[in-house]
C-alpha cells in the first residue's frame, strides 16, 4: 500500500517482496493502477547480506510472513507456517550512491536491523542527503528475530539517526 501511495505522489519506488502470491498480488496492483513506471519490484528480502535465507509464510495469512518462524506465528498462532528459501539482498547493492532517496520504510516483521545494517552506506549519507526514516518497532517481533529496539537504535545513532519518535509501533526517524 505504501507503495502505490508514494507513486500516486509522482515518487519513483523500490518495492522488495520475497513471497511469491504477495508479489503476484504487487505485479496485478501496478498493472491495474498503471504504475509500473513508478516501481521497480524485487522479487527478493531486503537484508545484511547477498544469498538466500529462510523464510516463513503463513498459509492463509501472509501479510505475516517473516524470516523468523516464532515471528511469522505471532499473530496468528493457529495458522501452518511453511519455510522456503528467498533471495535477499541488500539496499546499499541496489540503491546507487548518487540516486536521491526521501524515505526509507520498512516493516519486515522483526527483520529490521537486518535491512538497516543492508542499507548503511545509504543511511551514513550527510544529513540533508540521508532519507528519513520509518521503521517497525514492536519488540516481541525484534525479538523473535534475535534483535531489539535498543541494538537499532544504537547502530541508528552511531550513524547520525538521533531524532527517533514512535508513532504506535512504527519509529520516525531522522538525522541532526
Amino acid at each position: 500500500m505504501a507503495s502505490f501511495a508514494a507513486a500516486a505522489m509522482g515518487f519513483r519506488v523500490l518495492a522488495f517482496e520475497p513471497v511469491f502470491e504477495n508479489l503476484q498480488r504487487i505485479c496485478d496492483g501496478l498493472f491495474l493502477n498503471r504504475a509500473w513506471d513508478q516501481v521497480t519490484v524485487f522479487a527478493a528480502a531486503a537484508s545484511d547480506h547477498r544469498g538466500n535465507i529462510t523464510f516463513h509464510k503463513l498459509v492463509g495469512r501472509l501479510d505475516n510472513s517473516a524470516v523468523s518462524a516464532a515471528g511469522a506465528r505471532l499473530a496468528f498462532k493457529s495458522n501452518e507456517e511453511v519455510a522456503v528459501e528467498v533471495a535477499a539482498v541488500p539496499l546499499d547493492e541496489v540503491v546507487p550512491a548518487t540516486e536521491r532517496v526521501a524515505l526509507l520504510k520498512i516493516d519486515v516483521q522483526g527483520w529490521e536491523l537486518h535491512v538497516l545494517r543492508g542499507a548503511e552506506r545509504l543511511l551514513s549519507r550527510k544529513p540533508r542527503e540521508a532519507p528519513y526514516l520509518i521503521y517497525e518497532e514492536d519488540e516481541r517481533l525484534l525479538q523473535a528475530s534475535n534483535s531489539s529496539s535498543h541494538e537499532i537504535r544504537r547502530f541508528l545513532a552511531s550513524l547520525g539517526y538521533n531524532h527517533c519518535t514512535l508513532h504506535g509501533t512504527d519509529a520516525h526517524c531522522t538525522k541532526d
